[in-house]
């Protein structure tokens, strides 16, 4: 979402971010390096934070000397809800929510209300026109988002849903679509708070949308509703639709059906369905690119979860697969667009195995030439194979134990009783994740003792506990121990549960 926050905001957040992703004190003058904004500039943004952040020292902490910032740090803070907050108060995020709700906007009386000027307004519209424009929609001269419908409803889904973690619609209308579902819907108490606010904005968007006259058409999904109407979750959005005014049946069926979609999409709801039932729905006929997909299914399953014959786990990725082919082909949106990142490199940061997962399935795109596609020259490699590495590591969290190395830990001690001490310490903080051996060998990862051993060959993984009191020098060996934990880690294997045929 930093691509929708005012400039203001945007250099708060990314001298926030330095501080809290250094893990250290900051000073003024290594914050303005890193920002490339003014020492004086750095200062200020500190003092607001200072007055706006309802944080304890240990979160957010300054130090003074003589009236002026020494230096500052910050451990763990919730930069997304900073985020959250300052988008709200952001310009474009006025002009996205104006505009939905009332399907254009009046630049005068906008900025008169808002209290912003002429040349503001036109440069926030110009950035949201050249985001709109890499979402594959425009818009128009009236400040109208103009473009595919599902396109549109899924800007306003992926905007909305990552802008805040709190209502920010009518309340009336909230508690309308919250109570006929809690009544209506199985499977409402079992979703999460979280996921209930999205299933109420994913209704809310097709009831504001189909107000402004605006419909969702879909024919292949229109039809197969058709064919699957006795399912809970369609009969009761149809009935919910039903109680609307002025739609013919074909609308009513149209808004179900995209609802359903997005439902889907985001894994909102998912019937009970067998493999025979669930082919028989997403076919060949109704669906072209099935043929497609059961090849990439096929090679995921054979390299990602070991040629598994099991049909619940072939189902799952064949969905999830499926899923991928209609979402590109029906409203595919880049979701990194409305992420907060600063730092890309940690953030998009993959481990050995993480890499090797991309490059295997980066292979098997260009083998099925999946990128010669036509229909999917208009997207960027990129976040196509970023959308289904996720889907897959997603599955293989589900469907795989992981396994790696345990750290031998070698304890000796010069004073009586202390050893066993000091084990009993550090074994509740790792369970079976550590092994404290008897003998000391050059296997052993770790050796803690009390006095330098000169003559040993793993000098280098010596960590010196005087005695099991001294909390620095234990609190040092769980680091220790922590971080060959995470080497370890580093080079772990996957291996399939055991799964019937």
């Amino acid at each position: 979402m930093r691509l929708f926050l005012d400039e203001i905001y945007d250099r708060r957040l990314k001298v926030l971010n330095v501080i809290n992703n250094s893990g250290e004190i900051k000073s003024i003058k290594e914050i303005a390096r890193v920002t490339k904004l003014a020492n004086r500039t750095v200062s200020m943004i500190i003092k607001q934070f200072e007055q706006e952040l309802d944080v304890p020292e240990r979160v957010f902490k300054v130090e003074y000397v003589n009236k002026t910032i020494k230096s500052v740090s910050a451990n763990n803070l919730d930069l997304n809800s900073i985020g959250r907050s300052y988008l709200l108060q952001s310009t474009m995020y006025k002009v996205i929510k104006h505009i939905f709700l009332h399907d254009k906007l009046d630049v005068n009386k906008f900025c008169k209300v808002e209290f912003i000027s002429a040349p503001t307004f036109s440069r926030n519209r110009k950035r949201l026109k050249k985001i709109l424009q890499e979402c594959g929609l425009d818009l128009s001269r009236e400040n109208s988002i103009i473009g595919d419908e599902f396109k549109i409803r899924n800007f306003y889904f992926l905007f909305f849903s990552n802008a805040s973690n709190v209502w920010e619609f009518s309340t009336q209308e909230y508690l309308e679509i919250e109570q006929y579902f809690s009544v209506h819907l199985t499977q409402w108490k079992d979703m999460d708070s979280l996921k209930q606010l999205k299933f109420i904005l994913i209704v809310y968007i097709s009831v504001t949308r189909s107000r402004k006259k605006h419909f969702a058409k879909n024919e292949v999904l229109s039809s197969s509703l058709k064919k699957h109407e006795n399912l809970e979750s369609s009969m009761y959005l149809l009935n919910y639709f039903k109680l609307g005014r002025n739609k013919t049946i074909e609308q009513i069926r149209g808004e179900t059906s995209a609802t359903l979609f997005f439902f889907y999409k985001e894994q909102m709801i998912f019937e009970e369905i067998e493999l025979s039932s669930y082919e028989e729905y997403f076919s060949l006929d109704s669906f072209p690119f099935i043929s497609l997909s059961s090849k990439l299914a096929e090679r995921i399953v054979d390299e990602f979860f070991d040629g598994s014959k099991n049909k619940e786990l072939y189902l799952r990725v064949k969905r999830e697969v499926d899923l991928f082919y209609l979402v590109l082909d029906i409203c595919f949106i880049d979701y990194k667009i409305f992420y907060y990142v600063y730092d890309s490199k940690k953030f998009y940061h993959a481990d050995s195995i993480e890499k090797k997962m991309k490059e295997k399935l980066a292979e098997i795109f260009h083998q099925l030439a999946i990128f010669a596609n036509k229909d999917l020259k208009k997207f960027k490699e990129e976040d196509l194979l970023d959308y289904m590495y996720l889907a897959i590591y997603s599955l293989q969290t589900q469907f795989k134990v992981t396994s790696y190395e345990p750290v031998t830990v070698f304890i000796q001690n010069t004073k009586k009783f202390v050893r066993e001490i000091i084990k009993e310490k550090i074994s509740p903080f790792f369970g079976d994740r550590i092994e404290c051996v008897e003998l000391l060998t050059s296997q052993v990862d770790i050796v803690v003792t009390d006095v330098k051993l000169p003559n040993e060959s793993n000098l280098s993984n010596q960590v010196y506990v005087a005695t099991f009191s001294d909390y620095d020098d234990i609190t040092f060996l769980i680091e220790q121990i922590q971080n060959k934990l995470l080497e370890n880690y580093n080079k772990r294997k996957m291996h399939l549960h055991r799964l019937e045929s």
